[in-house]
């Protein structure tokens, strides 16, 4: 498996911090922190770049979140559906146990296909 950064991480936002790596053929967006309303936006531009500027799977690595939100899932859905539009899947990989909690509990787990 070879990781070559696409970015550098960005720098931390009210808690977050946003690194975009390569995967074969997958890009990777690995969130560290805290994942809520007022890193929303930072999180959305990310990934608004990689969906316009990358090909093929998006996998999102909840490994490091200490907390995860409802704005932060919504955010995730939406790129899920935009890149399903064009064939392309969004996957969780290892999400952390609040993630998975709250991924499970507003019935999204389904629809974030865990890698």
């Amino acid at each position: 498996m070879t990781q070559s950064t696409l970015s550098p991480s960005t720098p931390r936002i009210y808690g977050l911090t946003v690194s975009v790596l390569s995967e074969g053929r997958a890009t990777i967006v690995a969130l560290r922190g805290e994942a809520d309303a007022a890193t929303v936006p930072a999180l959305s531009e990310a990934l608004d770049r990689i969906i316009a500027g990358r090909q093929g799977p998006v996998i999102i690595d909840l490994a490091e979140t200490g907390f995860i939100d409802s704005a932060t899932v919504r955010v995730l859905s939406r790129a899920a559906a935009v890149l399903a539009r064009a064939g392309r899947p969004l996957s969780v990989r290892t999400p952390s146990r609040t993630a998975a909690v709250l991924l499970d509990l507003i019935g999204l787990a389904p629809a974030l296909a865990r890698d």
